[in-house]
């Protein structure tokens, strides 16, 4: 699959909410919300790369996976 933010080809990673989790070797470890692809298919929006990752790295510290969902989405773009 490949990765939301770069594209890069990543490993799904099994997950049982309403998101998708992907391990790329880019961007890391992170989650999606269904709603948030969802927005990107419809819109045809792409991520901007350097600050999607800048805030991946952000949450690092907080103990959580980070989940974009589609209100983080939107200022992401």
């Amino acid at each position: 699959m490949e990765c939301f933010i770069c594209a890069t080809d990543s490993s799904e990673v099994p997950s049982s909410g309403d998101y998708k989790q992907l391990a790329c070797p880019d961007c890391g470890e992170y989650r999606i919300s269904g709603t948030a692809i969802a927005l990107f298919k419809e819109h045809n929006w792409r991520f901007d790369v350097d600050l999607t990752r800048r805030w991946l790295t952000s949450q690092l510290g907080t103990g959580k996976l980070p989940l974009i969902d589609s209100d983080r989405a939107a200022s992401l773009i």
